[in-house]
């Protein structure tokens, strides 16, 4: 352990020397912000139904995700941040797929420098749900609560974990009918403080 511990720190070491990589997080020298972040999704749909067509339904599907922020950094420390997100998701599996489409806000925390970022907030959300049929399109809405973490590992680029959760999501179709949602992602994200 203690040989692989020294070896990814020579690596980071030659890299920032020889190649000139910057280690340091992103720089704020603005009071705005934007991010960009691109990954996977990992998302569990469940209901538990009146309906004989669905029954008790559970789905477990994965999608690509793309997502964009904008935000104000406020204090004068530029620590806390408040932001707008926009993101989407698509996925083959099962016969219709997945797509998935989210908007909201966050309030987030700048720790250690920039270095980790947490974000919380909530907002609203549209999916489908997979059917047997494929002919047959089922979306379902509602609103969902956030919590996010960035760690810069360079000048701004970095990695992205995170949870949504919705509750008591509804569709038009299935009148009556309930679901709850939840999605864990990871992606490489992109955060300038320079906007």
């Amino acid at each position: 352990m203690k040989l692989l511990q020294n070896l990814i720190i020579l690596n980071v070491i030659n890299l920032s020397l020889v190649w000139g990589i910057d280690f340091t997080p992103a720089p704020v020298s603005s009071h705005s912000f934007g991010s960009l972040n691109i990954g996977w999704l990992h998302s569990t749909i469940t209901g538990v139904q009146s309906n004989e067509v669905l029954q008790d339904y559970k789905s477990t599907r994965n999608a690509m995700l793309f997502g964009l922020k904008r935000g104000l950094i406020l204090t004068e420390q530029k620590n806390l941040l408040l932001n707008a997100w926009i993101d989407g998701s698509a996925g083959r599996e099962n016969k219709n797929g997945l797509y998935n489409f989210s908007l909201g806000g966050q309030i987030g925390y700048r720790f250690f420098g920039g270095r980790v970022i947490a974000f919380v907030g909530g907002g609203f959300e549209m999916g489908n749900l997979a059917m047997a049929d494929p002919k047959e399109q089922y979306n379902i809405y509602g609103g969902i609560a956030r919590a996010e973490m960035f760690v810069d590992i360079a000048q701004g680029y970095g990695l992205s974990v995170g949870y949504t959760r919705g509750f008591n999501e509804k569709s038009k179709k299935l009148l009556g009918e309930h679901f709850d949602t939840q999605s864990f992602y990871v992606s490489i994200s992109y955060y300038d403080f320079s906007l």
